[in-house]
C-alpha cells in the first residue's frame, strides 16, 4: 500500500470516529453548522499525525484508547477553519470546494460553531479514561499551547497586522505560530500517549515543528502556482492582500529549497524512534502535495 492508499485508509477511519463523537443535544442550526464545517472533506493530517506518532513509539497501541484525542483534534483544526474564513479575517467563500461556514449559516452561527468545536474538543480530552492523568493534563496544555495566543492565535494575529497594518514583518513567526505550533502539538500529544521517553517527546516535538513550517511554506507555494479545482480554493490571495509569505520574500525556488531544509531536519529528528517510517514519508508527502 503506497502512502497516498494509507492516508486515505486512515482519513476513512478518523471520519468513522468523527461521526460518533459530534456533539447531540445542541440546537439544530448550531448542530448543523458544526457538522456541516467538520464534514466538508479534508486530508485529516493533523488527527493522522497523532495517531503515527503513537504508532511510532507504541505499534500494539489500541486507537480506542484515545480515539477521542485524536477526534478533538480534528474538531480543534475545524473551528480555526470556520474562524479563519469570516469577512473579518481572510474573507474566504470557499473552503475544500464547498461553500465556507459562514456563506451557509451566517456569520453569528458560524462563530459560535467555531466557539462550540473548540470547547468541545477540550471537553471530550478531559474526559478520556485511558491515557494517566498526568499525560493528559499535559496533552490539554499542550494543544491548548499550540492553538491559543502563543500558538496558533498569536500567529493569525501577526498575520493580519503584516497585511492589514503592514506592521508586522516576520514571516518565519508568522509560519511557526499559525500553522507549525498545532502540527508541533499532535506529534507531541501522540507521544504522550504512548508513553515516550524525554528523548522521544523531544524528538517528535522537533519533527512537528519542521514539518509544520514545511506544511505552511507548501501552501504559500500553492497559493501561488496551484491548481484550483485541486485545492477547492482561489489562488493568488496572498499576492492580491500583500500577505507575508515565503515566496513573497524569498522567491519560489528558495521556498522550495527551504521547505525541503526542513523536511530534512524533520526527517533527522525521529531516527531515535521505534518506527518512524510513516512519518517520514507524511514529511517526504507535505511538499510534494497538490492540495
Amino acid at each position: 500500500m503506497d502512502l497516498k492508499e494509507y492516508l486515505n485508509k486512515q482519513k476513512k477511519l478518523v471520519d468513522k470516529y468523527i461521526d460518533q463523537y459530534l456533539p447531540v443535544g445542541v440546537p439544530k442550526k448550531l448542530f448543523d453548522a458544526m457538522a456541516y464545517s467538520v464534514k466538508a472533506g479534508g486530508k485529516r493530517l493533523r488527527p493522522i499525525l497523532v495517531i503515527e506518532s503513537v504508532k511510532s513509539i507504541n505499534t500494539l497501541m489500541d486507537i480506542k484508547l484515545f480515539i477521542d484525542i485524536v477526534v478533538a483534534v480534528e474538531f480543534i483544526h475545524t473551528y480555526s477553519l470556520i474562524h479563519d474564513d469570516l469577512p473579518a479575517m481572510d474573507d474566504d467563500d470557499l473552503r475544500r470546494g464547498k461553500p465556507t461556514c459562514h456563506k451557509v449559516f451566517g456569520e453569528a452561527i458560524a462563530i459560535l460553531a467555531g466557539d462550540g468545536l473548540q470547547s468541545y474538543a477540550f471537553e471530550l480530552i478531559s474526559q478520556n479514561k485511558s491515557i494517566k492523568s498526568d499525560r493528559l493534563i499535559k496533552i490539554i496544555n499542550s494543544l491548548a499551547h499550540g492553538t491559543g495566543i502563543f500558538g496558533m492565535v498569536a500567529g493569525q494575529s501577526a498575520d493580519i497586522l503584516s497585511e492589514k497594518e503592514n506592521s508586522f514583518n516576520d514571516v518565519e513567526f508568522i509560519h511557526k505560530h499559525k500553522t507549525a505550533k498545532f502540527i508541533q502539538s499532535c506529534c507531541y500529544i501522540g507521544g504522550l500517549i504512548a508513553d515516550g521517553t524525554e528523548e522521544q517527546l523531544e524528538a517528535l516535538k522537533n519533527y512537528g515543528l519542521y514539518i509544520g513550517l514545511a506544511f505552511q511554506i507548501q501552501d504559500d507555494i500553492l497559493d501561488e502556482i496551484g491548481d484550483e479545482k485541486k485545492l477547492g480554493k482561489r489562488t493568488h490571495k496572498d499576492r492580491e492582500k500583500n500577505k507575508l509569505t515565503y515566496p513573497s520574500i524569498y522567491g519560489l525556488e528558495k521556498s522550495k529549497k527551504l521547505a525541503k531544509e526542513y523536511v530534512e531536519k524533520a526527517i533527522n529528528e525521529i531516527k531515535v524512534l521505534n518506527n518512524s517510517k510513516i512519518l517520514e514519508k507524511i514529511a517526504k508527502f507535505i511538499i510534494e502535495r497538490e492540495v
